[in-house]
């Protein structure tokens, strides 16, 4: 399945009420992702610009986008979502864009 990699703010909204919904809200972002199809292979919480960087898995690009609308919606997060693809696919679209075998 595809990769997609999600940056993650909360919101001051979110902020405010983290104590008393913090982790219910991530169950049911979880719980957002795989009800279409997704999977959450891993959630960082970070220091910085953004409070979680999460690896997922997808079906599609529309089903990426959906899950990214759902979870917004609930008010506590932002969300930027990105394709991704490994080391290993990165190299064979650049032998494609330039005709060289693989060695």
């Amino acid at each position: 399945m595809p990769i997609y990699v999600s940056l993650v703010k909360f919101t001051p909204s979110g902020l405010e009420t983290m104590k008393t919904k913090g982790v219910s809200r991530s169950d049911q972002v979880k719980k957002n992702i795989e009800s279409l199809g997704g999977k959450l292979l891993h959630a960082f919480y970070c220091l910085g610009e953004y409070d979680v960087v999460a690896i997922l898995e997808f079906p599609n690009n529309q089903a990426a986008m959906k899950a990214a609308v759902l979870n917004a919606s609930m008010g506590h997060i932002q969300i930027k979502t990105m394709p991704a693809v490994s080391r290993e696919e990165w190299k064979e679209i650049l032998r494609e864009t330039w005709g060289k075998k693989k060695k």
